[in-house]
Order: C-alpha cells, then structure tokens, then sequence
C-alpha cells in the first residue's frame, strides 16, 4: 500500500510540474494575434467623396507628417495592419466612409470598419 501512494504521489506530482511548466511558458508568450498599426497619407487630387474613399487615394507613409485633425479635408489614417494587405495596400474591407465639410466640395474622413482607426484630417487648403 505504501508503494502504492508513493507511486500515485510521483506521478501527480509530474502532473503538477509539467501544468505549471505549461502556464509558466504562456504567461511569457507574446499577443501573436497583435496587429502594428500602419499610416497612409491621402494623394488623390479632388476631395470629393468619391476620391477620399477610394482606397487607391491612400498611400502607406509611415513618414507622413502629422495634419492639425481639423476635419475639413483627408490627409493621415493610422489603420490595424489587419486592413492592409501584405502589398502595402488598403484592403476593401476597411471601408472608409467620408462625411462633407460645411457647404463646401471638400470630404474628410470620418470612419470605417476599424473601430481603432486613428483619423488625421486637416484644415482645407
């Protein structure tokens, strides 16, 4: 009988080891889930609503310059890299939406499906 326990304790205690070597080594893991963000200046020549949701008017520039977040016209949108595909363009799915300036001929943006979306719009020029 004693063997008997002596043999069932080793055997919950590797059970206990290899648990707390399994938890040990997911609390280091990093998110691998985690997306960097990534910057796209506005290059379209009109601002129309048309030309700012257009995802071929984005340009990925992570030297872009900060605009003065005046919402008049597009300039910077700081997006999850899961809307970006791997050629450094936006993919559809963000689906920008653009909201009119006054009464003026001027969009800037004013959403799109990632919720996180950092908006950079600027004073119209």
């Amino acid at each position: 009988m004693y063997t008997t326990i002596k043999k069932v304790s080793k055997g919950l205690m590797a059970a206990v080891l290899g648990l707390t070597m399994v938890l040990a080594g997911s609390a280091f893991k990093g998110d691998s889930n985690k997306k960097a963000p990534q910057r796209f200046k506005y290059i379209g020549t009109t601002f129309t609503e048309a030309a700012v949701e257009n995802l071929s008017n984005w340009s990925h520039d992570e030297d872009a310059p900060e605009c003065d977040r005046t919402p008049q016209q597009a300039c910077v949108i700081i997006v999850d890299s899961q809307f970006v595909n791997p050629n450094g363009t936006l993919k559809s799915t963000l689906n920008l939406t653009a909201a009119q300036y006054s009464s003026s001929t001027n969009y800037y943006v004013s959403g799109s499906s990632d919720s996180s979306m950092d908006i950079e719009n600027r004073t119209a020029q």
